[in-house]
């Protein structure tokens, strides 16, 4: 039998695969940080809030007490910034206390100051913007910020920015 004789043989049939890039294993499950826009508690409900510091990532600098009780942006490093403990009143709102005895207000120009005044403290809402990062909302519906010629923390924001973001 010579090959010009030979038939031609067709595959009928699965064709082999090669194995996937891919494991199918289902791996581990990740679920992202909400957005600012999208409702999610930003506070698990009975979390104990540890004491934390609180960093503007806009100015880079730690939350400290300034002239007239005035919550500024300024600290170099953690030590140098105030110690803040977080009181949950629930999963999206908090009063904000600097471990000593005062707790954090708006003044009637839109300052952040410390008051030893439990009854005047501002319940903010808090909303995740990442991994540790947080805005806080004033009850007039605007945003804390740092402002950018003296880094001191005023309500005066219409909208999350980089300006309002800060670390705990």
């Amino acid at each position: 039998m010579s090959i010009d004789n030979r038939e031609l043989i067709i595959q009928i049939g699965p064709v082999p695969i090669s194995p996937p890039l891919i494991s199918p294993r289902p791996g581990p499950s990740i679920s992202p940080f909400p957005p600012e826009t999208e409702s999610g508690a930003a506070i698990s409900p009975g979390l104990d809030i540890p004491k934390v510091k609180m960093k503007s990532l806009f100015s880079n600098a730690f939350v400290i007490v300034g002239y007239n009780d005035v919550l500024y942006a300024v600290a170099a490093i953690a030590q140098q910034g105030e110690t803040f403990k977080i009181i949950p009143i629930n999963n999206y709102q908090v009063k904000l206390r600097i471990v000593g005895g005062q707790f954090v207000r708006i003044n009637y120009n839109g300052t952040l100051v410390a008051d030893v005044n439990k009854n005047n403290a501002t319940i903010f809402n808090i909303l995740r913007t990442g991994y540790m990062e947080f805005s806080l909302m004033a009850p007039q519906g605007k945003y804390v910020n740092v402002r950018q010629g003296d880094n001191m923390s005023v309500v005066k924001s219409e909208y999350a920015s980089p300006k309002t973001k800060f670390k705990f």
